[in-house]
């Protein structure tokens, strides 16, 4: 007797992306080391010359990373209480930090020492940076005020006010070392001229900003808040360009990559999304185990680095040309390990090898597929239907016995448990294009089968009724398809005419 032949599956057409030179670029970040803070990691930053360390803020410390070793090198933990916005300097020798005790301390990388401790603000400070010329510290808080602070003396230089809410973002303009745009949850992006001390020019996100960042030219600014991205053209008088909302839940960080060119976004989603800042589409994305709170990229865009709600800093490398062009030498296989035992699985034989023992093992059918080959047609529909199999199995075993003309006994003589399924996967399927001609012909056999015994169920009478609502609805969506269809066909003619 010759075998059964499987039940054929039609597969599912798939959607080839092509790859971008962006989409190859992210590609290469490998992952290199996750390590545990003891709090949420809530704030990312980079130095840009060497040894180009980073800090993350954790909890009650500022903690330096080496980029070499992916591993803390030194630990600023002389916090009473929580720490935010952790900034080391563009040449990697001071840090500066704010407190939820309203203070701000500047630290030495080297010795670890405290170099100015700055108190003013009222409120718990969430924002700290550095100005563009290194000799100046920007401070927001929640009391609503951002202030300026003279390094070398540790004087405070200016208060702005203009927020009406916690200011949580803050950036300079890199070719305008006086110019300072802040976000605050009173859904406001501002630009502030340190020369002025006032306010110069105030957008409206729509939604409590959680970051903001700016272009080196200081012509485009990019705010986030709820889970919407928008940019601005600040030299048109923050006209918005556009708005991106790529995102499920609220967009926590931005940043930008080393060359400017590419914008990243970490939300409470947990994805990491990759922008083109050229066309600004999504080029990449990442998704981590827990929401993310900050990411970034070290200088020459060698480590990505994200920080996450549960602790984690998870460290992906894009290993140099050097690096790459290096390969770890073959170690001797010890013997009685298991790669001594397994060595040589992967090889193939070569034509002229005689091989025996190679037969191919035969595969074993589906449970459906034992069904039909023993002819228990209603127990291998059963089976598609109360195993949730993919709705192309479904089809085709309906095919199948359409084929062997049993679908209608099969249909026939069912009570309310076992008729449920079938007008279930109907009202769920039956406006689907690629199964519409199979399962209207079995909904018009149900239909023939129990019309006389409708009103003895109500569950049935209900999913009788939804099935006839799906089948009225698709009828007149696909006629407006095709009076849609008429009228483009009439404004082609006449265009082609004249």
């Amino acid at each position: 007797m010759a075998d059964i032949k499987k039940l054929i599956i039609p597969e599912r057409t798939k959607t080839v992306c092509k790859a971008t030179p962006d989409t190859r670029f992210w590609k290469k970040f490998k992952f290199a080391a996750a390590v545990k803070e003891y709090g949420p990691a809530t704030h990312l930053s980079f130095s840009c010359e060497p040894p180009y360390c980073y800090t993350v803020t954790s909890g009650t410390k500022v903690n330096i990373y080496n980029v070499q070793s992916n591993e803390v090198q030194q630990s600023i933990s002389r916090f009473k209480k929580t720490a935010y916005s952790g900034c080391i300097r563009k040449d990697g020798k001071l840090v500066v930090a704010g407190c939820e005790d309203n203070s701000i301390q500047v630290f030495e990388v080297g010795t670890r020492s405290i170099l100015r401790q700055l108190t003013g603000h009222v409120r718990p400070v969430h924002v700290t940076r550095f100005s563009e010329d290194n000799t100046h510290i920007i401070s927001g808080a929640d009391d609503k005020t951002l202030r300026c602070w003279d390094l070398p003396t540790g004087e405070e230089l200016l208060c702005m006010t203009g927020h009406e809410d916690y200011i949580r973002s803050a950036t300079s303009v890199p070719l305008s070392p006086d110019v300072w745009i802040t976000g605050s949850y009173d859904h406001t992006v501002r630009v502030w001229d340190k020369r002025s001390g006032e306010s110069s020019l105030s957008l409206d996100h729509g939604a409590p900003v959680e970051s903001v960042v700016v272009l080196p030219t200081g012509g485009i600014a990019i705010s986030s808040g709820s889970n919407k991205v928008r940019v601005w053209d600040v030299h048109k008088g923050g006209s918005p360009l556009v708005t991106l909302s790529n995102h499920q839940k609220t967009i926590t960080c931005l940043a930008l990559d080393h060359t400017n060119r590419r914008l990243l976004s970490a939300s409470l989603d947990h994805q990491v999304k990759m922008y083109d800042l050229s066309d600004y589409k999504v080029t990449h994305s990442i998704k981590y185990s827990a929401p993310v709170l900050a990411v970034g990229t070290t200088a020459h865009n060698t480590h990505l680095v994200a920080g996450c709600n549960d602790g984690i800093v998870s460290i992906r490398h894009n290993p140099t040309p050097k690096e790459a062009a290096v390969k770890r030498p073959l170690s001797a296989l010890t013997p009685g390990s298991y790669g001594y035992f397994a060595r040589g699985k992967n090889l193939k034989p070569a034509p002229t090898d005689s091989v025996s023992g190679m037969e191919p093992k035969r595969k074993k059918l589906a449970k459906y597929d034992l069904h039909l080959k023993r002819f228990q047609y209603t127990e291998a529909f059963d089976h598609v239907l109360t195993n949730r199999c993919e709705p192309e199995v479904v089809v085709s075993v309906i095919q199948e016995l359409c084929r062997r003309d049993a679908l209608k006994r099969v249909l026939s003589g069912r009570n309310e448990d076992s008729l449920q399924p079938i007008l279930s996967f109907l009202v769920y399927h039956v406006t689907n294009p690629r199964y519409f001609t199979v399962l209207c012909d079995t909904a018009h056999i149900l239909a023939d089968l129990y019309s006389p015994v409708l009103g003895m169920s109500p569950s049935i009478d209900a999913l009788f009724g939804k099935l006839n609502k799906r089948l009225k609805l698709e009828v007149k969506v696909q006629e407006n398809y095709m009076k849609l269809q008429g009228a483009m066909d009439c404004f082609f003619t006449a265009t082609g005419l004249s």
